[in-house]
């Protein structure tokens, strides 16, 4: 017969002891929160690169809406003229008008706050409707229903087709994404004989962080 490999009184070790099963525990909690963390971080980052993808359009279409406007010699339009003396872009040395600190509006006599016929800023809702895009601004309406309401939706269809005119009016904005857009225009700037138009988009919910923003401009005649 065979003697035993073990003496009678060794001690055989089986399973882990409550140290090492405590070790373990805490080493998978940290990667786990680890791995959560991570996942969230990436989440904000695509929602925050999202939100930077419509602001540059935003500002983009902005700029191309305000080169559109007429400027010669003889005429230029009060959309993208600047009144001599003007400086409420709040740029030393400068003639402008706008901001990109506070809504602007110009009445008769420019100033920041007066009653608006031409605004240097705007604000942007995004929505998806059956397949359509939408945009929403913050404007006087001329669409039917006339009068109702000072928020003008135009939709623009899949396919393509340029939306229906006039859009309708509504009392209230959609529930959707938001964006506020102000724009400076500087006279003679950077060189004399033109005008630089400076457009800022901002996301309008504050709980991102940090703000999603983006500044664009451009330099036309």
């Amino acid at each position: 017969m065979l003697p035993s490999l073990h003496p009678k009184n060794a001690q055989v070790q089986e399973g882990f002891s409550l140290l090492e099963v405590m070790v373990a525990i805490v080493v998978l909690t940290i990667g786990l929160m680890s791995g959560a963390l991570l996942m969230a971080n990436l989440y904000q980052s695509s929602v925050r690169s999202r939100y930077m993808a419509v602001a540059t359009q935003l500002a983009s279409e902005e700029l191309e809406d305000l080169n559109r406007y007429p400027a010669s010699s003889s005429y230029i339009d009060p959309h993208i003229a600047v009144p001599a003396g003007s400086s409420t872009c709040g740029i030393a040395g400068e003639t402008c008008i706008g901001s990109l600190a506070q809504d602007c509006d110009s009445g008769t006599t420019p100033a920041c706050g007066s009653t608006a016929t031409v605004s240097y800023h705007d604000s942007v809702w995004l929505t998806t409707q059956a397949g359509a895009m939408s945009e929403t601004y913050q404007m006087t309406c001329t669409g039917p229903p006339a009068g109702n309401g000072n928020y003008v939706t135009v939709a623009f269809s899949p396919n393509g087709q340029a939306p229906t005119y006039p859009a309708p009016c509504y009392t209230s904005p959609p529930l959707g994404m938001s964006f506020d857009r102000r724009w400076v225009i500087e006279q003679n700037q950077p060189v004399a004989g033109v005008r630089r138009i400076t457009v800022l988009v901002t996301l309008a919910d504050k709980t991102l962080y940090p703000p999603v923003t983006f500044q664009m401009s451009m330099v036309r005649p």
